[in-house]
């Protein structure tokens, strides 16, 4: 992930109000929804700290959109050209800099995401350096050339971490025709052959890049009526164009899968059992419950994680990744092993915890609490306009809006112990298990 961090003029962290959200609802602050013609949506919230504007910039395009054989690792590729400039603005980083703007940008699956957080009397320069660069990019052959070069070099570096050798191979054999079978790095053979992609890439922008693909997050202090006036005027000539990737659905895993890969060098054998997960959903109680069901049996709170990480110490770390995206995905427990003699019974404790979750009703205080925490871990995160901004993400990846968020939690206070043991029984189920193993290689040491 490309990381700029340059922050010569943030103004000062003044805290936000502690009012309490409206009766019935978890988002506490007003905001305006403009929506353009070209399909465009921008969500101005007035919220967070005195002198500064957090702004996102949502791409509903992420390694999920590389369907074309052989040409993973696009929508990752464009979290780094994006920062070369246009015409109008050649030197992006220099502009940038020169007001004393944070920026960054991340690709995931469902997503590419670019944020600056600057100070409130810049809004205009930002607005108009934003758009032009969504709207006009321009580079030439040589210069994506260096660039996917770099790409290349950043994938090298990556193979250093062995969690990226064993969720690669996760993906790989969870999935069969789905885009979630690559990273959002993209295989390796595409990477190397990226060099020779520059007429692709360009139409992988037109394709994606467009606005009735894209949500502008901004929070901050700003005056509202303004923004949208400047909002009109630098976004409505972009123009319509987006089609629709030809993702395939995956087939339904009919039985258990099994793989082991091996890391050249010193690592602690990890196991990955994941299952077929649903697609996220506001209003779907049994998604929902998947999320919590994560926590409540393989978080740091669980029965197995005190068991087998504070007390036996057969485990060094213990996790249920149950997040889900916008198709469905897997929900992964992952287990780092202190001495590989006990793999195989940390590997039983696993199968144990399912099949509790499947046949008796979670602790009712653990699951308040657990939902109780969600819902704090959200409202924790709206201190800083850069804070609402990241918190209201998910929901415009997933959705195109934000408005998803009261419905989800919502959701999220409805869940029960039933809710949970129906989550458990219809995903954690045999057949749409897969178990990765992680050891380091024949010889090398652990």
């Amino acid at each position: 992930m490309r990381i700029i961090l340059i922050m010569a003029l943030i103004i000062g962290l003044a805290a936000v109000s502690t009012a309490l959200p409206p009766k019935g609802k978890i988002f506490p602050f007003d905001y305006k929804l403009v929506t353009l013609p070209n399909g465009f949506k921008a969500y101005l919230i007035k919220a967070g700290s005195a002198g500064q504007i957090g702004y996102v910039t949502v791409v509903r395009a992420g390694s999920r959109e590389e369907w074309e054989p052989g040409k993973s690792g696009y929508a990752h590729f464009f979290e780094h050209i994006m920062f070369k400039g246009t015409n109008k603005y050649p030197d992006y980083d220099a502009i940038t800099t020169r007001i004393g703007a944070a920026r960054n940008a991340s690709t995931g699956n469902d997503v590419t995401q670019y944020y600056l957080v600057a100070a409130s009397s810049s809004l205009e320069q930002i607005i108009d350096l934003e758009s032009d660069r969504f709207m006009n990019l321009r580079y030439t052959e040589p210069v994506f050339r260096t660039e996917a070069g770099a790409i290349l070099g950043e994938f090298s570096q990556g193979r250093a971490n062995p969690r990226l050798y064993l969720y690669e191979k996760l993906m790989d054999t969870a999935f069969d025709v789905h885009t979630y079978k690559h990273l959002t790095i993209g295989f390796e053979k595409d990477v190397r052959s990226m060099p020779e992609g520059y007429q692709y890439s360009i139409g992988f922008h037109d394709r994606y890049y467009r606005p009735e693909n894209c949500v502008l997050l901004l929070a901050g202090d700003f005056d509202a009526n303004r923004a949208e006036q400047l909002i009109r005027k630098y976004y409505s000539p972009w123009k319509q164009g987006y089609i629709r990737p030809e993702i395939k659905p995956e087939p339904r895993q009919t039985a258990p899968r099994e793989a082991t890969v091996e890391f050249p060098g010193r690592t602690l054998p990890t196991v990955a059992v994941a299952y077929k997960g649903p697609a996220w959903s506001a209003t779907d109680k049994l998604a929902v419950a998947s999320e919590v069901l994560g926590l409540v049996a393989f978080g740091p709170n669980s029965e197995i994680h005190q068991r087998l990480v504070i007390q036996d110490q057969k485990a060094q770390s213990l996790s249920g990744g149950f997040g889900l995206s916008r198709d469905p995905e897997l929900l992964t427990i992952m287990a780092a092993i202190n001495n590989a003699a006990d793999l195989q019974a940390v590997r039983e404790e696993i199968g144990k915890t399912v099949e509790k979750f499947q046949t008796t009703p979670c602790d009712p205080k653990l699951l308040a609490d657990t939902k109780s925490a969600m819902r704090y871990g959200f409202l924790m995160q709206l201190e800083t306009p850069q804070g609402i901004d990241f918190a209201l993400r998910g929901f415009a990846v997933y959705t195109g809006g934000i408005e998803a968020v009261e419905d989800y939690f919502r959701t999220l206070e409805s869940v029960t112990a039933d809710d949970i043991k129906a989550a458990a029984n219809k995903f954690l189920v045999v057949t749409g298990r897969t178990t990765v193993t992680l050891l380091p290689a024949k010889g090398g040491a652990q």
